[in-house]
């Protein structure tokens, strides 16, 4: 996928130039990115061919023709979500910003475009999403490593048709929108090929299959709209022509606090992804309250990512189900974690820990490493542990090539050839396939 990015300091400066205007950061960064949302669906097909009346009044009436699309998309019109609503914006404000997106469009060079560079755009404008709730997304080539490793097996294991997938702190959608993509085509079984995945009965089978829940309720709209986009373009149709009764399982919700949210009900989710923030809460309100209800895992100045994990293991996913997430590694140093690793995470079945402290991974300052389990005690006495050794010797152009992260895939390729090998070996040995086959 080619996307045109843009230093941060164009977002700054734009951000910082319609505050003028709006008298805060966060309203300026709400009107930015709605524009260039509107222009989005606009250029890309996603709305009914015509041209968008001028200025604010024009996208306001394109965002009334994107919540028309479908209910998901009816957060849009909500001035709870967007300010646009009931906080005009000036004359001279909009020219800066319309000017933005002349210069700079959010352009895919993609024939199916799912509005990818929407997300990184929205994580880059809004410094209370950024700094205040930790939005960082999730790089697509770390997004596809944590589904091969839950979605994938969990698809061969329940089959495609009935399998779930819930990212609890899914941002604007980037683990959520490969997910769909992945169980759209699912991975082949033995020799049986896989599905058809352009057809209205795969797309909607794989819209069923994704769900997505964040604090954020922009957030959550944009990975709706990136959800109905990417049906929309594999069908070369215009959202409008979604219908309207196809499942868009995205919640705007307090995932670790929320019990009435429906998309967060206990055991439901066979594969649970995700990478949740890694700070600790702000309102101490909100740090005790997470406090009490994860009291094995929120222990002293937690993280986030632990509750998010004791979530996902055992509330989210079913039994046997996978639990796969980047996380940061500070649990591993820091007192905080001791409970994490001598009590809590023992009580599970560990089935990868990847050190990718040593990737270079782009907007995370913080070392990490991605952990997968599965809902159930241990079994057996194997972990599959991929150590690092050494970083980068410089910053990768193409970070999906870095050396690190090529020699964590080539890892992980050769222990999944060699478990394959072996669970066919012994099918073969048990009589259950023949060398025919």
């Amino acid at each position: 996928m080619t996307v045109r990015t843009l230093a941060p300091a164009m977002y700054d400066k734009v951000t910082t130039a319609v505050a003028r205007d709006t008298g805060d950061r966060r309203t300026a960064a709400l009107w930015i990115h709605a524009a260039g949302l509107a222009r989005h669906a606009r250029e890309h097909g996603r709305l009914p061919a015509g041209a968008q009346p001028p200025g604010p009044d024009g996208l306001r009436k394109s965002l009334e023709d994107l919540a028309s699309c479908h209910p998901a998309l009816a957060p849009l019109t909500d001035p709870q979500v967007l300010p646009v609503w009931d906080q005009p914006l000036g004359d001279a404000a909009w020219e800066i910003l319309d000017d933005f997106w002349a210069r700079h469009p959010v352009l895919e060079a993609e024939h199916r475009v799912d509005g990818y560079a929407l997300g990184d755009t929205y994580q880059m404008l809004s410094e209370d999403a950024r700094k205040g709730r930790a939005l960082c997304q999730t790089p697509p080539w770390i997004a596809r490593l944590l589904l091969r490793l839950s979605l994938e097996p969990a698809m061969e294991e329940w089959g495609p048709a009935d399998v779930r997938m819930i990212d609890p702190a899914c941002g604007t959608g980037h683990i959520a929108v490969a997910a769909f993509h992945r169980a759209r085509v699912p991975p082949a079984r033995g020799r049986r090929r896989s599905p058809a995945g352009d057809g209205h009965q795969a797309v909607e089978r794989a819209l069923a299959t994704v769900a997505g829940v964040d604090l954020d309720p922009y957030a959550a709209a944009l990975t709706a709209y990136r959800l109905l986009a990417s049906c929309a373009s594999i069908l070369r149709i215009s959202l409008d022509h979604v219908p309207g009764s196809w499942p868009v399982n995205v919640a705007a919700a307090d995932s670790l606090l929320d019990g009435d949210e429906p998309l967060l009900r206990a055991g439901a989710y066979h594969a649970c992804v995700a990478n949740p923030p890694y700070i600790t809460p702000r309102d101490a309100g909100v740090r005790d309250r997470v406090r009490a209800a994860y009291p094995q895992v929120a222990v002293g100045k937690y993280s986030l990512a632990l509750p998010f994990t004791a979530l996902m293991l055992e509330c989210l996913a079913a039994p046997g189900g996978y639990v796969a997430q980047l996380t940061a590694n500070a649990f591993m140093k820091r007192e905080f974690g001791r409970r994490y690793v001598t009590e809590f995470l023992p009580r599970f079945d560990a089935r990868w820990i990847i050190d990718t402290s040593g990737a270079y991974i782009p907007g995370h300052g913080t070392p990490t490493c991605i952990l997968v389990h599965r809902a159930r005690p241990p079994v057996g006495d194997t972990v599959t542990v991929i150590r690092g050794n050494r970083g980068e010797p410089r910053v990768p152009e193409d970070p999906a090539r870095g050396l690190v992260w090529s020699a964590i895939e080539d890892a992980v390729d050769s222990r999944l050839a060699r478990d394959r090998f072996q669970e066919g070996l012994e099918r073969f040995q048990r009589g259950e396939v023949t060398s025919s086959e």
